[in-house]
């Protein structure tokens, strides 16, 4: 018996296994930010997002973005998010420009303010992650 086909269906999968971590692990940035959340808006940002609009959702993963996790603590919103596509900037500028993103904001954003170390302009400040281990 030729046992040469099944070596070689043998290291195809392996070959697309290696190959699917590598891709992604290349393709996959991740971001961490965070913002004050007001005290007496707190729980009105948590009602929000505990039934989040479907477009606002569908948006988001319409922009590459997925895994995408927001956490309080102390007066603090931390926010945690995998993008996997290519230009982020042009996400993000997509993202802005949807009309029900824009009327979600108009809910959310009230309930924020930026961190004292924020940069000027910046809502949401970047995060240095400084380990991750998948």
């Amino acid at each position: 018996m030729n046992k040469l086909p099944i070596i070689l269906i043998a290291v195809f999968l392996l070959s697309c296994s290696v190959q699917k971590d590598e891709f992604k692990e290349a393709d996959i940035k991740r971001f961490g930010w965070v913002i004050k959340v007001k005290p007496e808006k707190l729980e009105e940002y948590k009602r929000l997002h505990a039934n989040p609009w479907p477009e606002v959702s569908a948006m988001i993963k319409e922009c590459n973005i997925q895994n995408y996790s927001i956490y309080y603590r102390d007066g603090h919103l931390f926010s945690y998010l995998e993008y996997t596509g290519t230009d982020f900037k042009a996400d993000m500028t997509k993202m802005a420009a949807d009309k029900k993103t824009q009327e979600w904001w108009k809910l959310t954003d009230p309930c924020q303010e930026p961190v004292d170390s924020a940069e000027e302009g910046i809502w949401w400040a970047d995060m240095e992650e400084v380990f991750h281990l998948d």
